[in-house]
């Protein structure tokens, strides 16, 4: 008896755990891209989630980096436009956490929708599907009083800066408990375009150095606005993806600056 009574009262334990366990799935959006990989290999790797997708407008990466090949094919990539209504809100639908890296290139109106409205219709759909967690690789330019936020909408990158800005203060108001939002500058690493590397690590390491580790030197650089802020916010793309997926387990919203993403 008493050993029938343990045994029903570890299969419950245990079927809890398991349902808990099934709860906790991420979605990535944007994960074929650059830094949407690696935010996946950090996820799978840290093996806090039952299950890890990405949704996105071309499926899986076709070539890979090599040592993100293995985590990248453990998970399931949906296809699907990210304004398309019924798209979203099926893709979003039964994820504990969501994780934005959607972003682009273009003119400042293709920017701004891109690296901004993609989002704030994201967080929208989450917090409608009750998705408890939701992140967002936003920029060391988004902050208040930046010089990256203070030129016109006819200059280049406003609408990168301000569509960020856009999505991070929509993502604060809808999860104030719940956010998780990373700052980085140039982000530096291995990319791989088609058969080509880029070995953009060669570039971003040695300016990081300059910018933050050289005393007097690093403390004028830094002083000089916008140009300053970028130097010195330089961060290494696997420790975007750890830091984020690290956050999501912190109970209340988080922020992370360049220095906490290099931590």
């Amino acid at each position: 008896y008493n050993l029938s009574y343990l045994e029903a009262i570890v299969q419950k334990t245990t079927m809890a755990q398991a349902s808990n366990t099934i709860k906790k799935s991420l979605l990535v959006l944007g994960g074929n891209g650059y830094v949407g990989q690696n935010v996946i290999h950090a996820a799978v790797q840290s093996n806090l989630f039952s299950e890890v997708r990405s949704f996105n407008r071309s499926g899986a990466p076709t070539s890979p980096p090599q040592h993100l090949a293995d985590s990248l094919a453990q998970v399931e990539f949906l296809t699907g436009d990210i304004f398309d209504n019924a798209a979203r809100e099926d893709a979003i639908d039964g994820h504990y956490a969501v994780v934005s890296c959607i972003g682009a290139f273009g003119s400042n109106d293709f920017m701004k929708k891109i690296c901004g409205d993609a989002t704030i219709e994201a967080i929208q759909t989450s917090k409608l599907k009750g998705v408890q967690k939701f992140g967002f690789v936003s920029s060391a330019q988004v902050y208040e009083g930046s010089a990256g936020l203070k030129p016109p909408p006819s200059m280049p990158m406003h609408g990168y800066f301000q569509g960020k800005y856009n999505a991070e203060q929509r993502l604060l108001e809808s999860y104030p408990d719940g956010h998780v939002i990373v700052r980085p500058g140039f982000i530096y690493g291995t990319r791989k375009l088609g058969s080509v590397q880029l070995p953009l690590h060669l570039v971003g390491a040695p300016i990081n150095f300059v910018g933050n580790h050289l005393g007097p030197i690093s403390s004028l650089i830094q002083s000089v606005p916008f140009v300053g802020k970028e130097l010195s916010s330089m961060v290494p793309v696997d420790s975007v993806g750890r830091s984020m997926i690290d956050s999501l387990k912190e109970e209340k919203g988080v922020i992370l600056e360049a220095a906490d993403i290099r931590k």
